[in-house]
């Protein structure tokens, strides 16, 4: 098996991912009707009887969790998360002293120190990373690509969004299909990783990106010509947005989601729900890196995900 679900999480993010039986978690944002640990993982570990790990309280195990950065709308589920299961190897920007200070993010600069994030950076300590890649994915065809937290610093343009900017974004590859999910990466943050990560911006020429989880749930201010210029074939298959529904009469500062991504300039629509982008708020997603027919299957049920991996 080799499949991505993207929850409808409203405006957060949240996915969960089976390689080969390889189980992973991206992000766990939450909504107020909608929990990616209660609704899903904990249904899904029962069904399929997940390994309980002895060593760590009988929780279940997740072979990688990764959070893209500390935002809450990412990581608004960690504790619930943390209560039931047990990552082997746990992915997220941290200040963890055994890294060097290029790793290490600037406490100061991630808003609002919160209990959850706290937590997760508590968490992230304990682990014993080795240098030169101290942030990593152990899942078999994904790789993983990050500004350093120091290179956001010294750059005025990407530290103004400094928390969303030290967003890791991970790179799925099965066959000929790839998904692309660059976390809350800023259209500068984009930029400045393609222009310097000779890896990343070679991922994208030579594979392209077939599904693109818009980054920051396709806000204007992180749309990126550049990455649309680099992949393969300048399109995606489909573009995926993160977002919820907004009411005619909301006056929430988020809610311009850049209408390029549903534009056949930079989609070819060439996937089974014939669309050139889709939000998770009318329904999760699956992607079947497998299939080569309904290769994409949107769902309004979440007993029908939890099918889709059991």
């Amino acid at each position: 098996m080799k499949k991505l679900a993207i929850f409808n999480v409203g405006g957060a993010l949240s996915c969960f991912g089976e390689m080969d039986g390889d189980r992973f978690v991206i992000d766990l944002g939450k909504s107020s009707d909608f929990s990616p640990v209660e609704d899903f993982l904990l249904p899904l570990a029962k069904a399929r009887c997940f390994h309980k790990d002895p060593n760590k309280g009988y929780k279940y195990k997740i072979d990688q969790l990764f959070l893209s950065h500390l935002d809450n709308d990412h990581t608004s589920d960690y504790a619930s998360f943390n209560e039931n299961f047990a990552p082997a190897y746990m992915t997220c920007p941290s200040d963890n002293e055994k890294m060097d200070t290029k790793f290490r993010i600037n406490r100061d600069k991630i808003g609002e120190l919160t209990e959850n994030k706290k937590a997760i950076l508590r968490d992230m300590k304990a682990r014993s990373p080795s240098n030169p890649l101290p942030l990593k994915t152990i899942i078999p065809n994904t790789d993983l690509s990050f500004i350093y937290p120091s290179n956001v610093e010294e750059d005025s343009d990407l530290d103004s969004g400094y928390a969303n900017n030290i967003s890791l974004a991970l790179f799925l590859e099965c066959g000929d299909k790839t998904i692309l999910l660059p976390g809350d990466l800023l259209k500068e943050g984009t930029k400045y990783l393609i222009n310097n990560n000779t890896h990343f911006r070679n991922l994208l020429s030579s594979k392209g990106a077939d599904y693109l989880v818009a980054p920051h749930h396709g806000l204007q201010s992180s749309f990126s010509s550049k990455l649309f210029e680099t992949i393969k074939g300048n399109k995606t298959r489909l573009n995926i947005i993160s977002e919820k529904t907004r009411e005619s009469d909301s006056e929430e500062s988020r809610s311009d989601v850049d209408g390029r991504y549903y534009s056949s300039d930079y989609s070819t629509g060439d996937n089974a729900l014939g669309q050139y982008g889709v939000k998770t708020s009318l329904g999760h997603i699956v992607v079947d890196l497998n299939s080569e027919e309904r290769d994409i299957k949107q769902y309004t049920r979440i007993d029908d995900v939890i099918a889709e991996f059991s």
